[in-house]
């Protein structure tokens, strides 16, 4: 997910990739979710898989945030600028309201796949966003600088969170994609408190233990 090795993209470039990675990623999970039973068997998979094909492809143009939490959380970290902070979430919300259209024109109005417990889901999704920024921190890090298995850790991560708090609080962690969910109808408008609140304060932790661990000794 690091551009450093290369010539920057355009603004652009960045933005048209944030769109499409959060449209197809957003259109796969509308697709192969209609309950939160869905989340304890096999769609998870498919939504690890696809994730981890659009953070190969588009990491080395836009660093594959497709998140709004995790732009606040490289912007954090220092490892994107502010100032593309706010453009890159607005290419992510779009592409994510995009891709509800489509999917609600394929497959129709869907009813609600989970009613979460507001304290339970928002402790699922706090833990489970501090996980995936936590995760993309490290292998994105510089002493992981040219790996080749960012793509599938961080694809795998939401898969496992997925199957682990799906049926308890949709398993979304990602405002953007709880946006375009809420317009195809599968997750309540008014729970918005639960999938902004519960990502961005987990964004903010993992920011801070990636901090903490990041610490190395001086030289003698």
């Amino acid at each position: 997910m690091s551009t450093e090795q290369h010539p920057p993209a355009t603004l652009l470039a960045r933005l048209v990739v944030e769109f499409l990675g959060t449209f197809f990623l957003l259109l796969t999970i509308s697709m192969v979710v209609v309950k939160a039973a869905d989340l304890s068997i096999i769609a998870p998979l498919p939504i690890g898989l696809v994730l981890m094909v659009l953070v190969y492809a588009g990491g080395p143009i836009s660093g594959a945030h497709y998140n709004p939490a995790v732009t606040i959380g490289f912007s954090l970290a220092g490892r994107s600028p502010w100032r593309e902070a706010l453009p890159y979430i607005v290419a992510q919300v779009i592409g994510a309201l995009v891709a509800a259209l489509v999917a609600m024109s394929l497959r129709g109005q869907a009813h609600h796949m989970v009613e979460p417990v507001v304290a339970d889901g928002f402790i699922a999704e706090a833990l489970w966003t501090f996980l995936l920024m936590f995760v993309i921190l490290q292998v994105t890090s510089k002493r992981n600088a040219g790996n080749q298995w960012f793509g599938l850790a961080i694809g795998m991560t939401v898969a496992g969170g997925a199957w682990a708090v799906g049926p308890l609080s949709g398993a979304v962690f990602n405002p953007a994609v709880w946006a375009g969910l809420a317009l195809a109808g599968k997750l309540a408008w008014n729970d918005w408190l639960l999938y902004i609140l519960a990502p961005l304060a987990g964004v903010i932790v993992a920011v801070g233990v990636d901090w903490v661990t990041s610490r190395t000794c001086r030289p003698a």
